[in-house]
């Protein structure tokens, strides 16, 4: 029960980063210009009643119509927290929503029914457009997420078999070195000298994901943990025990190496969906990071928020399954939740 306790926990931590991310995120939207609450439909005039209907010119300027256009005068009057605000009557609107009713009765509500609303940018449902950047992004930052791992631990597997000290340092100071480059200067070598076509080819997505592999420190980063993870393991009891009865050594660190890869894992998939929109940007993939581009660029505040959930339901997925490797792997965890 403590277990189950446990892990319950763990699943109500994801669900409270996944909303409380989302929460901030619709405020800072709701106080910028472009706020979702903004009145942006125009009042139909030919229903609206005077001292009835609510409109508004701007944002700041809503209130109760006083008086509508007649025959002679093309004029609106909209009573404004008893200020009269005259002005022609096309550039009234209707109100926008309030933040709480278009947060968690449209937003969240539409979330849960796979239907929040249609994107300004795309015009077309803003989860369709999410679903279509997903289908190129995913791959990217989980195909470079295992690669990079596989490459590192293989690395590291190399530097430790080496028997001379210097070379194993010259080799992991010219990995080191090699893995700061970062990400936008691999991308514009590749890009700018004609190497690789504007195009989604297979090319295309190796070369992406061999940048995202190797720059920003993605690469040089796992080494040096995995290194001293292993170093750390080659020095514990039960690796020497099962040394002297002649079984393999690596076999047994295996085990003991699963939790520090998951935790660099879940660490490295925010780092790769920063970068990803570089990539995208430069060879023209349209995935996430284009989309989350487009929508900034038009302040499409339906998208952000999308993709912002999205995003962040991921980052907090992976965290959860290294959580949950964690408490599988190591009594430790569950003994300490018994012991509290």
């Amino acid at each position: 029960m403590r277990t189950l306790w446990l892990v319950g926990q763990k699943f109500g931590h994801f669900a409270a980063v996944l909303f409380l991310s989302s929460l901030v995120l619709a405020v800072f939207l709701w106080i910028s210009p472009g706020s979702p609450g903004r009145p942006t439909v125009t009042l139909d005039l030919s229903t609206a009643q005077a001292g009835v209907t609510e409109a508004c010119f701007e944002r700041g300027t809503c209130g109760v119509l006083k008086t509508l256009p007649t025959a002679t005068s093309s004029l609106l009057t909209i009573d404004v927290s008893g200020e009269d605000v005259t002005r022609e009557g096309r550039y009234a609107k209707e109100p926008g929503p309030a933040f709480v009713p278009w947060f968690l009765g449209s937003f969240w509500a539409g979330l849960i029914r796979g239907d929040v609303g249609i994107s300004e940018s795309y015009q077309e449902p803003a989860v369709d457009v999410v679903k279509r950047g997903a289908v190129y992004t995913l791959p990217l930052v989980f195909g470079t997420l295992t690669v990079a791992v596989v490459l590192a631990l293989l690395l590291v597997a190399l530097l430790m078999w080496l028997p001379w000290p210097s070379l194993r340092g010259a080799i992991r100071w010219a990995l080191l070195l090699l893995s700061i480059t970062p990400v936008f200067i691999l991308g514009y070598v590749l890009q700018n000298q004609g190497v690789l076509p504007h195009a989604i080819t297979v090319a295309v997505i190796m070369a992406c994901v061999a940048i995202l592999c190797i720059g920003d420190g993605n690469l040089g980063e796992m080494i040096l943990q995995f290194e001293g993870e292993v170093r750390h393991l080659r020095s514990r009891d039960y690796i020497h025990a099962a040394g002297l009865r002649g079984a393999s050594r690596p076999k047994h660190m295996l085990p003991g190496l699963l939790l520090p890869i998951t935790s660099v894992s879940a660490a490295k998939v925010a780092f790769l969906l920063g970068s990803v929109v570089i990539v995208e940007r430069l060879f023209r993939v349209p995935g996430l990071g284009e989309a989350s581009l487009n929508a900034a660029k038009d302040g499409d505040a339906l998208l952000l928020l999308t993709l912002t959930v999205f995003i962040t339901g991921l980052v907090a997925l992976v965290a959860l399954v290294r959580d949950l490797v964690e408490i599988a792997i190591d009594p430790r965890v569950r003994k300490a939740q018994e012991g509290g």
